[in-house]
């Protein structure tokens, strides 16, 4: 891992930002995630889940002949959702817990 890392900075092969095309995908896998198994909960389970399913979707619409413009939009979209899904569902879950 050293030798791999040390000849990214001897050839000026690694840039500050190479993982932030990453992060936006991540996110999205994660909060799927969370709303897959146990809905309002992070889980590694779930987060499997949302990666399977988001990396298998994003390659079929890619297959597909899709724009480059529809990954991320993709993404964000499902990020949306996920967020507010389980949002909804951990509110849910306190209010019941409350009773």
């Amino acid at each position: 891992m050293f030798n791999s890392s040390h000849h990214r900075l001897r050839i000026g092969g690694a840039t500050a930002d190479s993982g932030t095309s990453l992060l936006f995908p991540a996110l999205a896998a994660v909060f799927l995630g969370a709303t897959a198994t146990e809905p309002g909960r992070f889980n590694v389970l779930g987060t499997m889940i949302g990666v399977v399913f988001a990396s298998e979707t994003v390659s079929g619409l890619t297959l597909a002949g899709a724009s480059d413009w529809v990954d991320p939009v993709f993404n964000g979209a499902w990020l949306l959702l996920a967020v507010g899904l389980s949002t909804c569902f951990s509110r849910r879950r306190a209010a019941g817990a409350a009773v």
